[in-house]
């Protein structure tokens, strides 16, 4: 990062960190541009508010414009972990409606949430494979990822996993790449960030989640993951869960 970058990304955290309720922020600029915007806020606010916040903060202290997609917000309340928003809008490439189309009938009622189960990593010699086990709707799938054993590699493969695992439970096809996953001071917490790249019916979606590291790393970047997939998993179409009971044939 050069001289402007770090200039520009300070300047932008100090403005922000004047908003209220406002416990930590991390900027990532390139040049006078910047690129990612991550902050915690114990405010009950929208998540969206928050967003225009500091996109008005950052526009009139500094006179520098960003996209609200840039801006990841984790909002942190006492005996919950953080709900990040950064508000996507991937629905309409899963189930595009026509104007004239009538009003769909109202779904049932479902568990909105993939939750979490258990991540395991398997060493091997110059190799490590993460595993990870999701439950939706009382169904388990497991997810798994593989390569070498770095240790900036294995919080990828994690997420990765975690990532495969989800796609199980969706009915249309849906590529979800790993783009990066960093590690942010943000306040008195160690803060995890995931950026993921939806692509579904040739259009691509970047969504990120964070989650406060408490004590299981590899948890945190799984609920990281999770935190950026069910932002938009609502929006598409998802498989029935089916149980498959093998019984012996008669003769």
């Amino acid at each position: 990062m050069n001289v402007t970058s770090t200039t520009l990304a300070s300047k932008a955290e100090a403005a922000i960190r004047r908003l209220r309720e406002i416990e930590g922020v991390s900027v990532h600029a390139d040049g006078d541009a910047i690129r990612e915007v991550h902050v915690l806020t114990s405010s009950e606010r929208p998540a969206k508010n928050i967003v225009r916040d500091v996109q008005t903060v950052l526009k009139t202290r500094l006179g520098v414009t960003i996209d609200h997609r840039v801006v990841s917000v984790a909002q942190a309340s006492p005996g919950s972990g953080p709900e990040v928003a950064t508000e996507p809008d991937f629905a309409a490439v899963a189930a595009p409606a026509s104007a004239s189309a009538p009003a769909p009938a109202p779904e049932p009622v479902r568990e909105e949430r993939i939750r979490f189960e258990s991540v395991n990593l398997f060493v091997s010699g110059p190799r490590t494979q993460a595993q990870v086990e999701l439950r939706w709707k009382g169904l388990p799938r497991i997810g798994s990822a593989s390569g070498w054993s770095a240790r900036d590699e294995s919080h990828r493969l994690v997420a990765q996993a975690t990532a495969t695992a989800a796609q199980e439970f969706l009915a249309d096809p849906m590529a979800i790449g790993v783009q990066g996953v960093e590690f942010v001071e943000m306040g008195r917490h160690r803060t995890v960030v995931v950026m993921l790249s939806l692509l579904a019916n040739r259009q691509e979606k970047v969504v990120t989640g964070s989650c406060v590291i408490e004590q299981d790393t590899p948890q945190a970047v799984v609920l990281a993951t999770l935190a950026a997939l069910n932002r938009v998993l609502g929006g598409l179409r998802v498989k029935e869960p089916t149980e498959y009971v093998l019984r012996p044939t008669t003769n």
